[in-house]
């Protein structure tokens, strides 16, 4: 049981400071995979940044791999609000729904490139992730997604038999992603991570690749994109 606050506000003091701490150790670790890489994540450069000993540091984190989960909760978190945010500010029209997220999407990566990486770069040596740990943050990210495509459904908007994407049965990590014991046979789960993973190539190749240097107006070419896959979703716009 937590302890209960005493009259001068002392526990709540130290939480406040314990949360000042973790924020800053997640600062400097983000610098470091945004200046070093994903294999360059060191828990005693952490702690030298930040003039304490490695032991102290692990009184926050006890190991490299909770730190590490903890950053790529919260960039499922923060990719999240960026999306949902940009719904909210968005036409109602569920394709213009659907490109408010894509782009929001975008957006959220090319400003936060170390945390995209985190979430859908290369691995990181030695870390495995755990379902149970980040798979909340990855649930409510894909069931936004999912839920702007299933929108577009009911409303007329687009339609899964117009694609070229069979009826498959959803694998046991979408259903726990998702948060449901059974997703029905349809075309829908393979339209959507089809889609997604679409998206997320494109971006990947421009925040973590060439792309750049490969066509002069990248911006162009996603716009262009996102119709290419809006359509081999049944959008019909």
């Amino acid at each position: 049981m937590p302890a209960a606050p005493d009259p001068t506000g002392s526990v709540t003091r130290r939480a406040e400071r314990r949360a000042a701490t973790v924020a800053e150790i997640k600062a400097h670790a983000r610098h470091q995979l945004s200046t070093e890489g994903t294999g360059g994540l060191s828990m005693r450069g952490i702690a030298r940044a930040m003039r304490m000993s490695p032991a102290a540091l692990f009184r926050y984190f006890d190991s490299q791999s909770a730190l590490i989960t903890g950053l790529r909760v919260d960039a499922y978190d923060e990719l999240t609000d960026a999306i949902t945010q940009a719904q909210r500010s968005a036409d109602p029209e569920p394709f213009a729904q659907w490109q408010a997220v894509c782009i929001a999407t975008r957006r959220w990566a090319l400003d936060h490139t170390a945390d995209f990486a985190l979430i859908n770069g290369t691995p990181i040596p030695g870390f495995e992730p755990r379902p149970v740990d980040t798979g909340p943050g990855a649930g409510r990210l894909l069931g936004v997604v999912s839920a702007v495509y299933l929108t577009a459904i009911s409303a007329g908007a687009a339609d899964p038999a117009a694609t070229q994407v069979p009826s498959l049965s959803a694998g046991p990590l979408l259903t726990s992603l998702l948060g449901t014991d059974t997703v029905p046979d349809s075309p829908v789960p393979g339209i959507v991570l089809n889609a997604w993973a679409s998206i997320l190539g494109f971006i990947g190749a421009e925040v973590l690749g060439s792309l750049g240097a490969l066509i002069s107006d990248t911006d162009a070419l996603y716009e262009a994109h996102l119709r290419t896959v809006m359509h081999g979703m049944g959008f019909t716009v």
